[in-house]
């Protein structure tokens, strides 16, 4: 039977996002006074002015909406792949992992073990468009480029249990003490 199961979810809006369009926004107003000023009094030539106003104007909405960020979550017959989609117009692949060789996988939280050195953190958290309380996990494994690597992500149920069936046994046998002791 193939399995296949994908996630959603949004990146949270940080203050620095915030801050970045309010920096964005000034950007805007400032660049449009100024070539409105130059091409109407300086240099009479209005409509060249209005031109740049409109290009500095789609320039900015551009950059603002380049802020907005999902990750998508694919598990595919014990592959998985994160990926991450920037304003709903480009997509990047972030890593893909088999989920055979993970070294490790589980609840992220203040006692998880902290990663080596030299260890490659891929962070794909996102908020739960439906308002449930996501956990975070963590997914520790060797790629082929990237070296070791922790990935952090906030998977909903189905896609752990899309997970778990693949996992090699040892951390099978850990994830089910866990939950007995939960």
């Amino acid at each position: 039977m193939d399995i296949f199961v994908e996630q959603i979810v949004k990146k949270e809006t940080s203050g620095k996002d915030w801050a970045l369009r309010v920096l964005i926004g000034i950007g805007i107003g400032v660049l449009s006074a100024v070539s409105l000023f130059i091409f109407f009094f300086m240099l009479p030539i209005p409509m060249a002015g209005l031109l740049l106003v409109c290009g500095i104007c789609f320039g900015g909405y551009h950059l603002m909406t380049g802020l907005d960020c999902e990750y998508e979550y694919i598990v595919t017959n014990g592959e998985i792949d994160f990926d991450k989609i920037v304003a709903k117009r480009k997509r990047s692949r972030l890593i893909t992992a088999k989920v055979s060789t993970f070294e490790a996988f589980g609840e992220y939280t203040e006692n998880t073990p902290a990663p080596g050195s030299g260890v490659t953190i891929v962070s794909a958290v996102g908020i739960n468009e439906f308002g449930g309380d996501t956990k975070p996990y963590y997914a520790d494994f060797r790629h082929a480029s990237a070296g070791n690597v922790r990935v952090i992500f906030t998977p909903e149920e189905k896609v752990i249990d899309a997970i778990v069936p693949f996992l090699p046994r040892q951390i099978k046998v850990k994830l089910d003490l866990n939950k007995k002791n939960s």
